[in-house]
């Protein structure tokens, strides 16, 4: 399996926040074209995209701090996948409210469902998102460690040193706290 070469901050800045811009473009035109055009499923879909604005800013904007977490070495990159399960769930908040608009224009109310079971669908997008994000990490943390040459570390070596630093942390707050 070939692993996608991680890009650089100002890469991801600069492709995240063009496209968005493309995108805001493109949807000023659509306005501008809704202004002399009377269909009725045109104005439905540019009304919707206008409606839903604010939320694909906030969806474009955690996806780009999870991308800037993502680019990062492996300690500062632990982040990513949180912030990218977060972004997840605004996605398919913005799905499911696209599915009703098909539901409306098309009449099939099966679109419907998804919002019903929208309690279920959340969390579970989160936390496959989640688990998924986090193997991926720590399986190319273990294996750039392995290919740079250096030692290789087993799961049982990593979990140790996970160990040391929470219970250094543990120590640390209780020295802070007066306890000891």
């Amino acid at each position: 399996m070939t692993r996608r070469a991680r890009e650089s901050v100002p890469g991801i800045l600069i492709s995240r926040i063009g496209g968005f811009v493309i995108f805001l473009i493109l949807l000023g035109i659509l306005n501008l074209i809704a202004g002399s055009y009377r269909g009725e499923i045109f104005l439905e879909v540019v009304g919707f995209l206008n409606a839903n604005l604010g939320l694909l800013v906030l969806i474009t904007a955690v996806f780009l701090v999870a991308d800037l977490f993502g680019a990062l070495q492996f300690p500062l990159n632990l982040p990513a996948p949180l912030v990218n399960a977060a972004a997840a769930v605004f996605l398919v908040e913005f799905l499911i409210r696209l599915f009703g608009l098909v539901a409306e224009i098309s009449g099939v109310r099966v679109f419907l469902l998804f919002e019903e079971f929208s309690f279920l669908i959340y969390p579970a997008v989160f936390l496959i998102v989640l688990i998924g994000g986090y193997a991926v990490l720590f399986t190319s943390a273990g294996e750039k460690s392995g290919r740079d040459g250096g030692d290789t570390r087993s799961w049982d070596e990593i979990g140790e040193d996970f160990r040391k630093v929470f219970t250094e942390i543990l120590q640390k707050l209780r020295e802070e706290f007066g306890g000891k």
